[in-house]
């Protein structure tokens, strides 16, 4: 009887210490990775940062900028030839400072003295809920409200050394699309499932604080 209880101890044992050792060997990396910059420190929430494209030699664009008004709506969001204007972003979860990956953000551009005319600044994907593609970014969002799905945006590794932007208005990875650069009348716009991918790297702004204007 001592026997046939210590075989059914050890079948027990043999049993229940794999389970557990494949549990913790299965179980996914739940931690979420940081954004990071050209110098490798940490995107953050209380700083503000130029989108500057990872593409090099004459095909090569520059940053973003807030476009010309059109329709006496937001300002399209545009690539430039230069470094553009700086951005900053608000995580959904309102006291996260550092960005990660894969995390709902707003974007907004900085100006620097803003004005009645001039104060259209945070991006959104126009015409959303939509059937047209590619649909088109501009600057007539409003910040910090979770509904607003046309809003939100997701940073994710483009390649080893660059980022890109995806709209995922439903959470997660479902019904994803990548923000690129679409041409029109000579024009370069951001646009949801454009032609052109936008990759690029992020470019801390080293001028004044930012404390001031939040």
């Amino acid at each position: 009887m001592k026997r046939l209880v210590l075989l059914i101890s050890l079948v027990h044992l043999v049993l229940s210490f794999p389970s557990s050792c494949s549990s913790a060997a299965t179980t996914p990396n739940q931690l979420l990775q940081v954004v990071r910059d050209i110098n490798g420190d940490i995107v953050k929430s209380n700083a503000r940062y130029f989108l500057m494209s990872s593409v090099r030699g004459v095909d090569g664009f520059g940053g973003v900028r807030r476009g010309p008004t059109i329709n006496g709506a937001g300002g399209a969001v545009t690539a430039d030839l230069d470094r553009g204007m700086p951005v900053i972003f608000k995580p959904k979860a309102g006291k996260q400072v550092e960005i990660t990956e894969s995390t709902d953000v707003n974007i907004e551009f900085y100006l620097d003295n803003p004005t009645a005319k001039c104060n259209n600044t945070v991006w959104e994907v126009e015409g959303f809920p939509g059937h047209y593609y590619p649909m088109f970014l501009s600057t007539n969002g409003k910040a910090g409200n979770p509904s607003e799905l046309a809003t939100w945006f997701q940073i994710k590794k483009a390649d080893s050394s660059s980022y890109k932007l995806v709209f995922c208005p439903f959470g997660g990875s479902l019904l994803c699309n990548d923000i690129g650069i679409q041409v029109v009348d000579e024009q370069r716009r951001l646009a949801a499932s454009a032609d052109h991918p936008f990759n690029f790297v992020f470019i801390k702004d080293p001028y004044i604080g930012i404390n001031s204007i939040i």
